[in-house]
């Protein structure tokens, strides 16, 4: 299908970008598409049960590496890093994971969080887990770092669902890791359903599933997840916006104004608050 493009589509990305919807979530997905024969899945079941991936177990040096290929840490931070982990005070871990910090090392901030938490017992589970997750789909290029921190962030989903299979964050989190690290659709499809059964009201759930339909060219389906987003954040332009831009991919340019001009006056009378 030949993407419909708008005479207006300049004045929507100009408008788009002053919207701050869901920040963590604004990633670009690289999963494959969804088949036909799994469009369909429903079937239900535990999501903490995993299959295994083709992706080999990378180890904490071999990310350090990768991370520390392009620049030359100062020597205290490399000593502190290159130890292991277990070893590491926590002042030490604070003062590389400040360094990190200020030269926007992000993924090894990441892993210094991470063992903040898992040695220190500093930080939180949840969050430790979808930065390890949302930064690997989102961020990160170099395969080795990317690889490390699905690893990572899926070791402390399986420990906090384990605690709390229900636990809306970190399933959500987990469709993320079956979608972009194990790449198969059967098992994301399998936590998806799941995961609507608990909480089918979850906005980030529906944005998610939104994305994975977009992927897998179901246009139509696209927009009957994004008018129940609108009816979730009635008063979140981002979603009409949304709607717009579907509406413009199949070609309808009436819905695509219609939508679009719906965007502007919700974006309009939100700023004039």
């Amino acid at each position: 299908m030949t993407r419909y493009k708008p005479s207006f589509v300049k004045k929507r990305s100009l408008l788009i970008a002053l919207i701050m919807v869901m920040g963590y979530m604004s990633f670009k997905w690289q999963s494959s598409t969804i088949n036909q024969s799994e469009k369909t899945e429903n079937s239900p079941g535990s999501t903490a049960a995993q299959t295994s991936s083709n992706n080999s177990p990378v180890s904490r040096i071999e990310f350090l590496t990768s991370v520390f290929k392009d620049i030359k840490p100062p020597p205290k931070v490399a000593r502190i890093v290159l130890q292991k982990a277990s070893q590491a005070t926590k002042d030490s871990v604070l003062y590389a994971l400040n360094w990190s910090n200020e030269t926007n090392n992000t993924a090894l901030s990441t892993l210094l969080k991470s063992e903040l938490l898992e040695f220190h017992g500093e930080g939180s589970l949840e969050e430790i887990a979808r930065e390890c997750i949302f930064l690997a789909a989102s961020q990160i290029s170099d395969e080795k770092q990317r690889d490390f921190l699905f690893q990572t962030g899926k070791k402390w989903i399986d420990k906090g669902l384990d605690q709390d299979e229900e636990n809306m964050p970190l399933r959500n989190a987990l469709i993320i890791y079956q979608s972009e690290y194990l790449n198969q659709p059967m098992v994301f499809l399998k936590t998806l359903r799941a995961s609507q059964k608990i909480d089918s009201s979850d906005v980030e759930l529906n944005f998610i599933h939104l994305n994975l339909l977009k992927k897998s060219n179901q246009w139509q389906k696209a927009i009957q997840k994004c008018e129940k987003l609108v009816s979730l954040q009635p008063q979140n332009p981002y979603w009409l916006f949304e709607m717009s831009d579907l509406y413009g991919t199949m070609g309808d340019s009436t819905n695509a104004k219609v939508y679009l001009n719906l965007a502007i006056e919700r974006q309009r009378k939100q700023s004039e608050k």
